[in-house]
């Protein structure tokens, strides 16, 4: 039945050899494959519109700044994600406006579509999305090397 070693006892289980296998009782309550509905398939969390197209191969945005739309939102508390002042910001602001105001104003960024912000639950449902931001260094702005403007 079984052994004894170091205090526990392994238990080995017979069963009766020779019986056919019975299959799955659960196989008669299956939905057939062209009864089943199909879902479609879920989105790309990695996709991403570059601005400007001519970098799309050649912009390495690692190292650039987060802004998601939370932290626009004049309708959100700071502990849902605002980051400035209620009289500063805007109601309900998308991550296509934000990538539209930051191509007016010639700024290189990343517009990240299906990206949720965690610290808000209503967000990663009803707001998607986040802009990832070319923000220059102090010496990039002093000389004026990558683009030629300064904040």
């Amino acid at each position: 039945m079984g052994k004894k070693s170091g205090g526990r006892v392994r238990v080995k289980q017979v069963g009766p050899k020779g019986m056919p296998s019975i299959g799955n009782p659960m196989d008669e309550l299956a939905i057939p494959p062209d009864q089943m509905i199909q879902l479609p398939p879920p989105k790309d969390k990695n996709m991403s519109q570059i601005w400007p197209l001519n970098e799309t191969f050649t912009m390495n945005f690692d190292s650039f700044s987060v802004i998601y739309p939370n932290y626009l939102d004049s309708s959100k508390t700071v502990k849902q994600g605002r980051r400035i002042s209620v009289a500063e910001a805007v109601k309900k602001p998308t991550v296509m406006d934000i990538g539209t105001v930051l191509q007016g104003m010639g700024i290189r960024h990343v517009v990240q579509l299906y990206k949720g912000y965690s610290r808000d639950a209503e967000s990663q449902w009803n707001n998607l999305g986040r802009v990832l931001l070319d923000i220059p260094t102090k010496k990039e702005r002093y000389h004026g090397t990558k683009r030629g403007w300064v904040f």
